[in-house]
């Protein structure tokens, strides 16, 4: 599971963020890292070996506490936000996960939430994100693994790769189904005298659709489920914070089955308490002719 990861760094709260998540994960499931970072020839006053030798110093020393963990390669991308960069080098080497943060002070611009929201849409695997000054806190295991409901093809990928996640982490599932209009439609029907019947009936029927699916499962992890009332992106960011990681499903599409982010993914993945891993319907790597940019690994 996620042999291959890739990590997008700059020497910033966002780039010491995506370190540390990469380093908690690539530890235990033994997955090869490469981390990418940006690096313009044309630019810059120094060549690309001392550039990367200055990130892999960096990265070494944000990455001291892990142990059994394969030394990272290294490839500069010329974006200043490596957004592409990353989508080539993830599908040149075949990557199962895209790791990368977001830090909350600049998410208040509409910008920065719009190119978060690119590096998932697009991508060509799973996509994990750090959240704000991840990298500040303890350094803690990975156990309670919660996943988010939807009683799809994308629900079910994302259940899959939580339960196997937990398996190998020696945690456990919380599976969590919000049931809810959406805001903008509830603040229209909010006077409708049948309102509560809808409400009801939507949540007697995702409890029933969520017992039958915990029938189904096998033996494995512990696995936990709530249906809690609330549109489902506010109880998924309300939940998060008795997490250690967040598993959503998103759709896949077009003939590389890139990430197509949904409203309630992009909801969770800007104010999620822990950390988001997206992972795609029918995701997977495609084959390109040469890396972004390389540097001695």
């Amino acid at each position: 599971m996620f042999d291959r990861i890739v990590v997008g760094y700059t020497d910033d709260q966002a780039g010491r963020d995506a370190v540390r998540l990469a380093g908690q994960l690539a530890a235990p499931l033994h997955s090869r890292m490469t981390v990418v970072f940006p690096y313009h020839p044309l630019l810059s006053s120094k060549t690309a070996a001392e550039a990367e030798k200055r990130v892999q110093s960096e990265v070494h020393e944000q990455l001291a506490g892990f142990e059994g963990l394969t030394a990272p390669t290294y490839h500069w991308t010329p974006s200043s936000w490596p957004i592409h960069g990353l989508h080539e080098l993830a599908r040149y080497e075949e990557t199962e996960l895209i790791v990368f943060g977001a830090a909350h002070e600049r998410l208040a611009d509409r910008l920065h939430v719009s190119l978060m929201e690119r590096m998932v849409h697009g991508a060509p695997c799973a996509v994990a994100v750090a959240p704000a000054h991840y990298a500040d806190g303890d350094a803690r295991e990975l156990r309670r693994v919660g996943v988010g409901f939807s009683i799809s093809e994308e629900g079910r990928a994302a259940l899959a790769v939580a339960r196997e996640l937990a398996t190998i982490l020696a945690g456990q599932v919380e599976v969590i189904a919000g049931v809810g209009l959406d805001p903008t439609l509830a603040s229209y029907a909010f006077s409708s005298p049948a309102l509560p019947k809808i409400e009801q009936e939507m949540y007697a029927e995702t409890e029933a659709t969520l017992e039958r699916v915990m029938s189904e499962l096998g033996d494995g992890v512990p696995v936990e489920h709530k249906t809690i009332k609330g549109d489902p992106a506010s109880v998924l960011i309300a939940r998060s914070a008795e997490l250690d990681l967040l598993v959503l499903g998103s759709r896949a599409y077009g003939p590389l089955r890139h990430v197509l982010l949904g409203s309630v993914s992009a909801s969770a993945m800007r104010d999620a308490h822990c950390p988001v891993i997206v992972v795609p319907r029918g995701a997977h790597p495609t084959e390109s002719a040469a890396p972004p940019g390389t540097a001695a690994a």
